[in-house]
């Protein structure tokens, strides 16, 4: 999250501006909630709010949906570049 913060967010247009707070919704994972986060959040002038548990379908319906769905892509590239790298090996051996 610290990373995220400073590289992408820190970056965003007007993103190390004195603008006014904006707000950055997490999950509970616990590297959104570090004191350190913390630190850097409100540096850039970021409030950091933790969904609670079981809300995230809710609350984020978009990183439910979408992160689902990305992430099974992605598992089957993966799982493609797997069999192929299997498929090259066992050629070479023949």
């Amino acid at each position: 999250m610290k990373l995220w913060l400073e590289k992408v967010w820190s970056k965003r247009p007007g993103g190390l501006l004195k603008k006014p707070s904006l707000l950055v919704c997490d999950d509970q994972f616990k590297a959104h909630v570090t004191e350190s986060t913390k630190r850097l959040a409100t540096k850039l002038k970021t409030h950091l709010t933790v969904i609670p548990g079981g809300l995230t379908s809710q609350l984020q319906p978009l990183d439910f949906s979408v992160n689902e769905l990305f992430t099974g892509f992605m598992h089957e590239e993966w799982e493609s570049g797997l069999r192929h790298q299997l498929i090259m090996l066992h050629q070479q051996e023949e």
